[in-house]
């Protein structure tokens, strides 16, 4: 059927209705304007989301809130230290004296801590330690802080296991921001044993006294660095750490020192203190040859470990009694100058007859007394007049005798034979505290000190520059540096040394002090069996400390003996110098410790009995001027009346011209 429109018989039946006209533009036209006005919306709303997002990166930027510096300090890389281990150090027979071994310590990052209450009380409970102290570093400002060093290995075994046992059963990390980083720490196998010279190294790797500070730049490694990545709240990424800097272990130290020779002085120089009371003791076991320092040993009174006094009572007070001794805090061997008393004639003897004004063989008439510069001088027993050689003078310790052959020679002369000798001047062996010790010069003496320093008096040494003088004659006339390294890092270290005299005034020297030993000298305790020893005793007063104008402290003393062997195959050497002991002659304390010190070292090293070479009897660069028959003294240094002797028949006359009973000589 088909539909006619009657409003126009002309349509077509096919013609779409409302195709044009009025009415179909004005549509058109609404729906354009709806499009356009949602594409400004849009549009506003694109800018301004991008607006609050450029802003938002702004303020971020720029000044971002607290919670997001937290998180971003959370999160990234975090650059951990590699601690490097130390070098050991090791006695000459490969001996560890003290080393380095793997400790864990607990670490915090205050940033990461979400409880340090409970963290806190935790780890108070497994490292023993004052919860609020543990309190304090857990909210210490900043990203790293200590909480404790070099922990045992079952501390570090129950921190890990609190925290895995925890995260095994789904629970929160226990303490979050904690770690555990590897930090070596040093021991010592021997415990106490050479305690000062040794050294030791504190919590933060500081190296402190002896050993460790002296070859600490070699013995310091250099640390290494890695890196962690880490998520928010502790959370390790899944990346192992990444080593940037490789951590290189210190050079290892081989000493010269023999753990057996330490040891055994170590209870020698106890033994005789505790008997005689000493309140400090020295030790050093050397050979002279090569400066290599076998033992040094520092003891002082000993005290009950929890006492509060100190061991030591000035030496202007008494000193309280003891029945044990202890490591010295300090290497008194090489710090303490004292006045060395007659030990110190070597340098006056090898002046006279390196300047030819006495030789072996003089004859000198020896009073009990002698006055200089206005003091009187004493020997140490009352005797009447005596004729004796330098070999005498020396045996008896005669401090008149070396006076008067003192008297031939300028102070100048004196002084320069003390500083060849190496008294005044470095050792060349400079641990910390080390002393030069002290010599006036000559401008500065007194008229008292033409008599006192040829004695030993009015001048300082250490225990170590006394061996070195003694040591000269041993080696033939030249002073080895002392040292304690073999080798350090697997190099050896080459030994030093200067010529102070000749061989042959050596040689003339060893045999001056060859008697020191015998029956009738001032030290027979001194005697190694089998053994030959040359050597010398001291006793010299003590001075009042820190004011030497008060003069000398009554009864007290210094006893010294140094000495050395001359037929041995294995050459040794040792000084033993003792604080006031009630028996204050060296040859009656202190010969008794070099005697066992020395029997022992011997024997540990394999020395053997060797002949030695027959002593010269004149001396190079000695003066060939015709000296008296019988020593004169100095006019200079003692106007006194003369002093006739009857001696094996004969008159001898102490002043040149003067006359005994009318009967010249």
């Amino acid at each position: 059927m088909t539909y006619v429109d009657q409003r126009d018989p002309k349509q077509s039946s096919t013609q779409p209705l409302h195709s044009s006209g009025r009415g179909g533009n004005r549509r058109r036209g609404a729906q354009s304007a709806i499009s356009r006005r949602r594409g400004r919306f849009l549009s506003i709303i694109v800018v301004v989301i991008a607006l609050l997002i450029v802003v938002r990166l702004v303020l971020v930027t720029m000044a971002p809130s607290t919670s997001y510096l937290d998180l971003s300090r959370l999160v990234g890389d975090n650059y951990q230290t590699i601690n490097a281990f130390r070098g050991s150090i090791l006695d000459r027979n490969g001996v560890v004296l003290a080393a380095s071994k793997p400790a864990k310590t607990v670490v915090v990052d205050p940033a990461q801590v979400q409880n340090p209450n409970a963290e806190a009380q935790l780890l108070a409970g497994i490292l023993n330690l004052p919860e609020s102290q543990i309190h304090a570093a857990l909210i210490t400002p900043g990203q790293f802080a200590y909480v404790d060093r070099q922990i045992s290995d079952a501390d570090a075994n129950a921190i890990e296991s609190a925290i895995n046992s925890a995260l095994a059963r789904g629970l929160p990390d226990p303490l979050l921001g904690i770690s555990l980083i590897d930090d070596p720490i040093r021991v010592d196998p021997n415990q106490a044993m050479a305690q000062a010279l040794i050294g030791r190294v504190t919590l933060y790797g500081e190296a402190q006294g002896g050993l460790e500070n002296y070859f600490n730049s070699v013995l310091t490694g250099t640390p290494g660095t890695e890196i962690t990545s880490s998520a928010p709240y502790n959370s390790n990424l899944p990346v192992p750490p990444k080593v940037i800097k490789e951590a290189i272990p210190g050079k290892n130290v081989v000493t010269t020192l023999d753990t057996s020779i330490q040891l055994d002085a170590e209870s020698a120089l106890s033994a005789e203190m505790v008997a005689s009371q000493a309140r400090t003791g020295t030790v050093v076991v050397m050979n002279p040859t090569n400066g290599e320092i076998y033992a040094m040993v520092d003891e002082t009174a000993g005290l009950p470990p929890n006492s509060t006094a100190s061991p030591v009572a000035p030496l202007n007070q008494p000193q309280p009694a003891f029945t044990f001794t202890q490591q010295s805090d300090t290497i008194n061997a090489v710090t303490d100058a004292y006045e060395p008393g007659s030990v110190a004639k070597i340098a006056t003897f090898a002046a006279a007859l390196k300047a030819g004004v006495v030789t072996p063989q003089t004859e000198i008439v020896v009073p009990d007394s002698i006055h200089v510069g206005g003091s009187t001088f004493h020997d140490a027993e009352v005797h009447a007049p005596q004729v004796m050689t330098p070999k005498d003078i020396l045996a008896q310790s005669s401090n008149v005798g070396t006076i008067m052959v003192a008297s031939k020679l300028s102070p100048t002369v004196i002084n320069n034979s003390f500083n060849n000798f190496g008294w005044g001047v470095p050792t060349g062996l400079n641990l910390h505290g080390s002393s030069y010790g002290f010599l006036d010069p000559v401008a500065k003496q007194s008229l008292t000190a033409r008599g006192a320093v040829p004695i030993g008096q009015d001048e300082l040494a250490t225990p170590l520059q006394v061996l070195d003088a003694y040591n000269v004659l041993a080696a033939g006339g030249k002073l080895y540096t002392p040292r304690l390294a073999l080798s350090i890092g697997g190099k050896a270290v080459a030994a030093t040394s200067r010529r102070v005299i000749s061989p042959s005034l050596a040689a003339t020297m060893r045999s001056l002090f060859a008697g020191v030993t015998d029956p009738n000298s001032t030290a027979p305790l001194a005697a190694v069996p089998g053994f030959a020893i040359a050597g010398k005793t001291g006793t010299a007063q003590i001075a009042y400390p820190n004011n030497p104008s008060l003069g000398y402290i009554p009864g007290q003393y210094m006893a010294t003996f140094v000495g050395f062997t001359t037929n041995s195959s294995v050459p040794l050497s040792a000084v033993v110098v003792l604080t006031e002991p009630k028996q204050l002659y060296g040859g009656a304390t202190s010969a008794k410790v070099f005697s066992d010190v020395m029997t022992y070292s011997l024997a540990h090293l394999g020395a053997k009995v060797v002949t030695s070479p027959k002593s010269p009897s004149t001396v190079d660069n000695v003066s060939t001027t015709p000296l008296p028959k019988h020593f004169v003294l100095n006019q200079a240094v003692n106007p006194k009346p003369s002093v006739c002797v009857k001696f094996g028949g004969r008159y001898r006359i102490v002043t040149l011209g003067s006359t005994c009973g009318g009967r010249s000589n």
